[in-house]
This record gives structure tokens, C-alpha cells and sequence, in this order.
């Protein structure tokens, strides 16, 4: 058996043993939970649901600038923040229930109390919090109860018709605290290492800033509602990040960066790698200082795997999250089209929380169970280009009446539909070089003198409202023109790739065999929750580009200072341990 298979199987196995008694900190926040739910359930506007979420979190961060270390790595004191929600009313209708027209901001979403808890937080103050943030939610949500109840009075008669809070199967799962030592963190490590990468920044008189940032956190959270819902589960989050600058002559800034993500500092890549990785980043940025800036433009393009990652997490991901689509505020790009081909034939896409690994490489989308308390499952979206189902959470949406484990809310946020990790495949398998042969004849079948390749993406963003222009913005940092005479491929800058969602889909005319991960962190409504897509390599007939902005600020006037021989040898980068 796989040896990082066993592990992982041995995890759920122990997690799965209900040992809620011996936890006195969970058996504090049930009991008071459950004190206070029996007066505000008593009330004449009855309270009908509450959760009470407690987070506790440890961390070690180390970053170098330039080969000199910013901070020491040294272990900082668990931090609580204890969040609670509360919903007024009933099943059908309550304080979560959308205000149409009452201005920025009225997002639907039940409100959510968060509260940091001091260090030395005893039995008496996590009682007291629970108490003080559960009476001043109950005391807001009827003032917003009774406002739903006037709104629906006044406006006219509502498109989505179904409950604003969906009945859930409970399941209850309780993993063991985790701890600090069990990571096998050595912060001297940590140090050594972003002083070694960023010191490759170092050595090129053209970048700026450089930096390294390596980090690692253990997580646990405790969740108890008034359904009978009992959860305790842990969460690992390691992060390499390189991030270097440099600015062209006529004021662009030109950022590049890379990202690794995972569950252990094992899973970071070498030494060796990183290095490597670091030398290419500092030699492309100087070579996108000589660059040419691009005008617009539309024609044919090619995708990296990477790019066609962030490309459908934005473009499509954030149009499939079954809370949106609710909003009558929402341009519900998809909600009426379940049955009907909303991508071309030979993609399907699912979403798959329960996957920790895409071919060794971990994927951070996963969990197992949401932070609504539902456990997790694999959702098919799109079947060979038909849309199947949405992304739910407990807020239910015509059509589809129940959550599918996709409620993720970070800390002090109400949870709502998000995104996990999504798997974008193709019944076609075109190798790099065939999509290039495809991309050279289509520009030349369109008059055009080159086309674009889109390598590395540093993310981007979309908007989905009804009352604006439904487009999206990827942000390209590496990009390449591909001539049609066959010239060797160009760096380019100064680019962002622009559009609107249906007509892009409609012009993804093949795919590559390589698969590749992006992964990330996205920010939305219930705050940042980090996500994974998994994708090919696009080739796509027509997109549109725009030229991106850039500073009026002049340049700097002066070259990098230099560093005395004598500086260089007390600042040596310890050898790798």
C-alpha cells in the first residue's frame, strides 16, 4: 500500500472515534450553546438555529528580502476567535432572506458575530462571549426579520421561490487535537532557506524587491449547532512564495511570482528547485524590462495549464456557487440552463473536496466537512458540456433544495456556496506542439500576424452582477507571441486578458494532454478559502486583450548600491541543512 495513502486512511480511521466527553472545551461551548437557545427559541419571534465556531491557530513565518532575513522565525501564541451565528424566524423565511433594493452592501447571508478570546481564556470567559455575541445576533435579527418581512410586502412577487435554510442529514466527526511538535517545524530551517532563494534576487541589478516568505500554521476548529451537530477537525497550511519586481523605463511595474502549497514541509519542493526556479524568475524580469508593450488586441490564443486554472476558477467557478444565484442582484448566468450545453462538448468538470492529491501534488481545496458542518462530497457540474448541478451550501436555490458540503465561510464570515477543488478534463489529448500547429493556423486563417500564449497567471477577478457588465480580468504575468512565419516565440508585456464569460466559452476549440495545478487562495463573500483547479492547456479561437495600466511615477533615477566585499562575507547564506 502507498505509504501517503496509509497515512491519510489512518487520519480518517482515528478521526472517526466520538470522543466528545474528553474535549472540555467543546462540552463548554455545547452546554452553553444549548443554555442560551432555549430562551431566544422561547422568544415571540423565535430564534430556530445558531452555531457557535471556535478557532484556535499557531503559526511560524520566516521572510528574506534580498538574502537579509525581515523577522525571525519564531513560534507566535495560539490565537481563539470564537465565531457564532443566529437565524430568526423559520426554515422558509428568516433574517438571511435577501432586501431587494436596499442599497450596497445588503448581500444575502445571515449575520455572524467574531470575537478574539484573550490568551489565558478559561471556562468563564468562553461562556461569556458565547452569551454576550448570541444576544446581540438574536437582538439584530429580528430588527432585519422584521425588514424582510416589510420588503417582500412592498416589492413585487420574488423569481426564486424556495426555503432560505435547507434540512440536513447530522453527521458528527471528531479528530484528536494536533500537536505543534507533530508538524516538525525547525524555524532555524525556515530562515535558512528564504535567506538562500531570496538572495538570488540579489545578484540582478535590475529587480527592486525580492522576497521569500516560507510559512506554516496548524489550525483546529470546533463546531456545535442546535441541530445536534458536533465537529472537530484540524488543518495543516504550509506555503513557499517567492515574489520579485522590477520596473521598465517608462514607469511599468512588472511583478512575477511563485507559489508552492501543502500539508507538510516535506512536500515543498528542493533546494534545488526553488533555486532554479528563482534564477528564471530573476532572468525573466529582465528580460520583460526590454519587452514590448502589446496594444489590443483579439484573436486566437493558447491557455497554459496553469492560466486555464485561474481562467475557470474565475470565469466559470464563481457562476456555479448556488448562494449567488440566488441574489436577484446576480446575473444567474447559469441558473436557469441545468440540462443544457453551457461548455463545448469535450469538457466536463467536477468538484471534488475529498481529494487531497492530484498526482502527488496536494491540493488545497480539500476538507471533510464544510464549515456549515456537512460533510463533503464530489459534485458533478458539467457532463461532455452539460451542466448538471450547482455548488450548494444550506441556502437552497430552485431546482436544487440541499447542500452538497460546499458552505465555506473563513473565520468571523457567515459560510456561503464556494468553490473546492475543481477538475476541469477533456475527452481530447493534443500534445503542446500540435496546439501550437492549431494556433498558427487559425491566426493565419484570421489575417493575423501572430497569436498569444499565455503562460503564467498571477490570478484575477469577474463580476457577476446584473447591474454591470458581466466581464472578467485575468492577469497575466508571462506572455509570449507566437508568429505565424514560424519566428521564435517574443516575451511581451503590459497585457490583461479581458472578456465576457459565454462568448469566451463558446470559443475553446481544443485542449493539451498535460494537466497542471493552480493552487490559491480566493476572496469573496464569506472571506479567503483556499481553493484548487486542476486543467489542461486551452487553445482558444478568440479572446481579447486590453493594455494594462501603469505608473506616471519616473523610474529610479540611480543604480542599486553596491555591497563592500567585506558586507558580502559576513552576510554568506548558511549551507542547506
Amino acid at each position: 500500500m502507498n505509504k501517503r495513502f496509509f497515512i491519510c486512511l489512518l487520519f480518517l480511521i482515528t478521526g472517526a472515534i466520538p470522543c466528545f466527553c474528553q474535549d472540555t472545551v467543546f462540552n463548554t461551548i455545547k452546554a452553553e450553546l444549548n443554555r442560551n437557545f432555549e430562551v431566544l427559541a422561547a422568544q415571540p419571534i423565535p430564534a430556530y438555529y445558531a452555531f457557535v465556531r471556535l478557532d484556535e491557530m499557531q503559526s511560524v513565518q520566516a521572510m528574506a528580502s534580498l538574502g537579509r532575513l525581515q523577522n525571525e522565525a519564531v513560534l507566535n501564541s495560539p490565537s481563539r476567535v470564537l465565531t457564532a451565528s443566529l437565524r430568526v424566524g423559520n426554515y422558509t423565511l428568516d433574517n438571511s432572506h435577501e432586501i431587494r433594493e436596499a442599497g450596497w452592501g445588503n448581500m444575502q447571508g445571515v449575520s455572524v458575530r467574531g470575537n478574539y478570546l484573550p490568551y489565558e481564556a478559561n471556562e468563564r470567559l468562553l461562556k461569556n462571549s458565547i452569551w454576550l455575541q448570541l444576544d446581540e445576533l438574536y437582538k439584530e435579527g429580528i430588527q432585519t426579520y422584521e425588514q424582510v418581512k416589510a420588503n417582500l410586502a412592498v416589492k413585487v412577487e420574488q423569481e426564486d421561490k424556495s426555503p432560505d435554510f435547507s434540512h440536513e442529514p447530522i453527521e458528527n466527526h471528531y479528530e484528536k487535537p494536533l500537536s505543534w511538535a507533530d508538524l516538525k517545524i525547525n524555524p532555524r530551517l525556515l530562515e535558512e532557506k528564504v535567506r538562500k532563494y531570496s538572495a538570488v534576487f540579489d545578484r540582478n541589478d535590475d529587480i527592486r524587491e525580492g522576497i521569500a516568505y516560507f510559512s506554516a500554521g496548524l489550525s483546529r476548529m470546533i463546531f456545535v449547532d442546535t441541530e445536534g451537530r458536533e465537529m472537530a477537525q484540524n488543518a495543516v497550511h504550509i506555503q513557499l512564495y517567492l515574489s520579485a519586481n522590477t520596473v521598465a523605463d517608462d514607469g511599468m511595474q512588472l511583478p512575477l511570482v511563485k507559489s508552492w502549497m501543502g500539508f507538510s514541509v516535506d512536500e515543498m519542493p528542493s533546494d534545488e528547485e526553488v533555486l532554479q526556479v528563482a534564477q528564471e524568475m530573476s532572468a525573466t524580469l529582465s528580460a520583460l524590462r526590454k519587452a514590448p508593450i502589446v496594444e489590443s488586441f483579439t484573436g486566437p490564443a493558447i491557455l497554459s495549464p496553469e492560466a486555464a486554472g485561474v481562467f475557470f476558477h474565475e470565469i466559470f467557478g464563481h457562476r456555479i456557487e448556488g448562494s449567488r444565484l440566488k441574489q436577484e442582484t446576480d446575473a444567474q448566468t447559469f441558473k436557469k440552463k441545468i440540462g443544457e450545453a453551457v461548455l463545448p462538448k469535450h469538457l466536463s468538470v467536477t468538484f471534488d473536496p475529498t481529494t487531497q492529491y492530484y498526482r502527488n501534488t496536494p491540493l488545497v481545496g480539500c476538507y471533510t466537512f464544510d464549515d456549515e458542518g456537512i460533510k463533503t462530497q464530489k459534485v458533478e457540474l458539467v457532463k461532455n458540456g452539460i451542466l448538471k448541478n450547482f455548488l450548494m451550501s444550506r441556502t437552497p436555490i430552485e431546482g436544487s433544495y440541499h447542500s452538497n458540503g460546499h458552505g465555506r465561510g473563513n473565520i468571523g464570515y457567515a459560510p456561503v456556496s464556494r468553490q473546492s477543488n475543481m477538475f476541469v478534463e477533456s475527452s481530447q489529448r493534443f500534445s503542446e506542439e500540435e496546439l501550437l500547429k492549431k494556433l498558427r493556423k487559425e491566426a493565419k486563417a484570421q489575417g493575423k500576424a501572430y497569436a498569444y500564449y499565455f503562460k503564467d497567471v498571477s490570478g484575477g477577478f469577474t463580476n457577476t452582477s446584473r447591474y454591470s457588465p458581466n466581464s472578467f480580468n485575468v492577469n497575466p504575468l508571462t506572455v509570449y507571441r507566437v508568429y505565424v512565419d514560424g519566428r521564435p516565440n517574443e516575451l511581451v508585456r503590459g497585457v490583461d486578458l479581458v472578456g465576457t464569460p459565454l462568448a469566451m466559452f463558446s470559443q475553446i476549440e481544443a485542449c493539451g494532454d498535460r494537466y497542471a495545478v493552480f493552487n490559491g487562495t480566493c476572496g469573496a463573500e464569506s472571506g479567503s478559502v483556499p481553493v484548487a483547479c486542476v486543467a489542461p492547456a486551452l487553445f482558444v479561437k478568440q479572446i481579447e486583450t486590453q493594455k494594462r495600466p501603469k505608473s506616471q511615477t519616473q523610474p529610479i533615477l540611480f543604480p542599486k548600491p553596491e555591497v563592500s566585499h567585506s558586507d558580502e562575507s559576513r552576510e554568506t547564506v548558511p549551507a542547506d541543512t
